[in-house]
């Protein structure tokens, strides 16, 4: 058991230091808080980012702190999950492209009694990562000058999560979440000699506590069970720390600056889920995410709406038992999901489609498994200048089963 510890405790050290390296690479992350990402598992991602009706059982499931109900009595679950993303960006007139990977997050979940179970990891909240360079003439000069803007960083979500069997078919869930995480953004202006330069830094450290909430209710009839999940989330502001300055050729000034506005949104969603054994799985989620009316952008041409996403997701096995051949043990993943970010730009709204295929391998008597799932997606549009991504999305994680509360008898 203190090995056990131990190598979670490494862990959990390591991912708090990793875990605020840049994930995205974006242009889209220059407003607010940056990118949103999409909440889940890998599983839940090779799911289409559908989970809200999923009970938590060969996998934990993080999208509704409910579903930890479905933890095995006996069994302590670890799972960590990594990625890597390669993106295409398209203009109109030109196009990049970048690669990035990271370590995406690491949760651990057992059950404690009958009727409680819990969950505590770490998960990325938002990501910010651009850089996006530009020319400018000096006002009542011609000389023009070159400017860079560059941003890092993004929100983190630490959760300690609590499900309750209230009956036998219906449970409940709290989230306790602390997000915390740092933004740094700069622009740098060079004129074509050399000689004026200049870099202004701004940098925020954003934190808060929040609850979300989640219930499952479950209908069994015959061979099928019939699931309907809810998860709720009030609005919040994220507290703001933040220093602005100026370094112009080798001076360094403090700037006056307002405080950024950094927001949790009201969040509701609903899912229906329906099962079969181990073999058969598929459910459809839709969430809604409420951003404020008033703008904090400063700029007539940005505008936020409500969030708004949905997805699909499907899982079967041809698995019947011990004694079928290995191949017949994978689990075999496919979804969707169609998101609407709170970004209008120019009137043009910046939305999201994906779909996504994945496959679980289960080793150590199919309780441990290696989950992989592939995502295709485009992000944005080429309308009026904007930018356009097509990417692809290698998603790893391993689910880690162990039996930590069997009680031995000795004769």
């Amino acid at each position: 058991m203190f090995k056990k510890l131990l190598i979670i405790g490494s862990l959990i050290v390591c991912f708090n230091y990793l875990c605020f390296a840049q994930s995205t690479s974006s242009p889209y992350s220059v407003f607010a808080e940056g990118q949103i990402e999409i909440f889940g598992t890998g599983t839940n991602h090779a799911l289409g980012g559908t989970g809200i009706a999923f009970k938590s059982k060969l996998y934990l499931n993080n999208l509704n702190p409910a579903s930890y109900s479905g933890i095995d009595s006996l069994s302590f679950i670890l799972e960590a999950g990594l990625f890597g993303r390669y993106t295409q960006y398209k203009t109109n007139d030109e196009q990049n492209s970048h690669f990035n990977a990271n370590l995406k997050y690491l949760t651990m979940g057992c059950r404690f009694t009958r009727w409680w179970a819990t969950s505590a990891g770490i998960i990325p909240y938002s990501s910010v990562g651009y850089k996006i360079s530009t020319t400018d003439i000096i006002e009542g000069d011609l000389t023009t000058y070159y400017k860079t803007f560059e941003g890092s960083g993004g929100i983190n979500q630490f959760y300690w999560a609590h499900s309750i069997t209230l009956f036998k078919n219906l449970s409940a869930g709290v989230n306790l979440s602390y997000y915390l995480g740092s933004i740094l953004k700069t622009e740098t202006g060079t004129t074509t000699d050399g000689y004026l330069t200049y870099v202004l830094t701004r940098s925020d450290k954003v934190h808060t506590f929040n609850l979300d909430y989640g219930a499952q209710y479950t209908l069994f009839v015959k061979d099928f069970r019939y699931t309907l999940g809810v998860i709720f989330s009030e609005f919040k502001n994220l507290n703001s720390d933040f220093s602005y300055t100026i370094n112009y050729n080798e001076y360094t000034l403090s700037l006056d600056a307002e405080e950024s506005d950094y927001y949790l949104p009201r969040r509701a969603g609903i899912g229906l889920a329906i099962e079969k054994g181990m073999r058969f799985k598929a459910g459809f989620d839709y969430e809604r995410r409420f951003w404020p009316e008033n703008n904090s952008f400063n700029n007539p041409l940005l505008e936020t709406r409500d969030g708004e996403q949905f997805s699909i997701g499907m899982e079967y096995t041809p698995y019947r038992g011990r004694g079928d051949q290995n191949w017949k043990k994978l689990f075999f993943r496919m979804g969707a999901c169609y998101t609407k970010s709170y970004l209008i730009i120019d009137k043009i709204p910046i939305n999201s489609a994906s779909f996504m295929l994945g496959t679980g391998i289960p080793i150590r008597k199919e309780l441990t498994m290696i989950n992989l799932s592939l995502e295709a997606g485009r992000t944005g549009t080429l309308q009026k200048g904007l930018i356009e991504e097509n990417f692809l999305l290698l998603h790893v994680n391993v689910t880690l089963h162990d039996k930590w509360f069997i009680k031995y008898n000795i004769d």
